[in-house]
């Protein structure tokens, strides 16, 4: 299927498929869903890292969420303890930054929002805890 047959099939432009292609730009998660229907697959396969390897922003893209609604998710758990999550502190996670407050600071806690986070992704904690 040529770059333009998918374009026409997502309602897009072309040069936005050659960018997707060439690396230059990945698409939204709510493009990554429009991609995936076009070329008949899931969006998992678009996006699929080697076993082990996948990463926090692999496994929330593949479950369809974007950091701000994984931080509102996470603050209506009870997993979270009144932390005061948001998309800052997801993005922070994702790309191995310190995060601010006692999110992560006790054992318990992180421990819980890990298990809440897994749930949410649909993957095993150990799966989660590996990315």
């Amino acid at each position: 299927m040529s770059p333009e047959d998918v374009a026409d099939r997502m309602g897009g432009v072309c040069p936005v498929i050659h960018y997707y292609e060439a690396g230059v730009h990945s698409p939204s998660v709510s493009r990554l869903g429009d991609l995936a229907l076009a070329l008949g697959c899931a969006p998992d396969d678009l996006i699929a890292s080697p076993r082990g390897e996948a990463s926090l922003v692999d496994l929330r893209s593949v479950a369809g969420f974007t950091t701000a609604s994984v931080a509102a998710r996470l603050r209506g758990d009870p997993a979270s303890h009144g932390q005061l999550i948001d998309h800052r502190k997801i993005r922070d996670l994702e790309e191995e930054r310190k995060v601010p407050g006692k999110m992560l600071w006790d054992p318990e806690t992180s421990g819980l929002l890990a298990s809440a986070l897994a749930r949410m992704y649909g993957v095993p904690p150990r799966v989660l805890m590996d990315a």
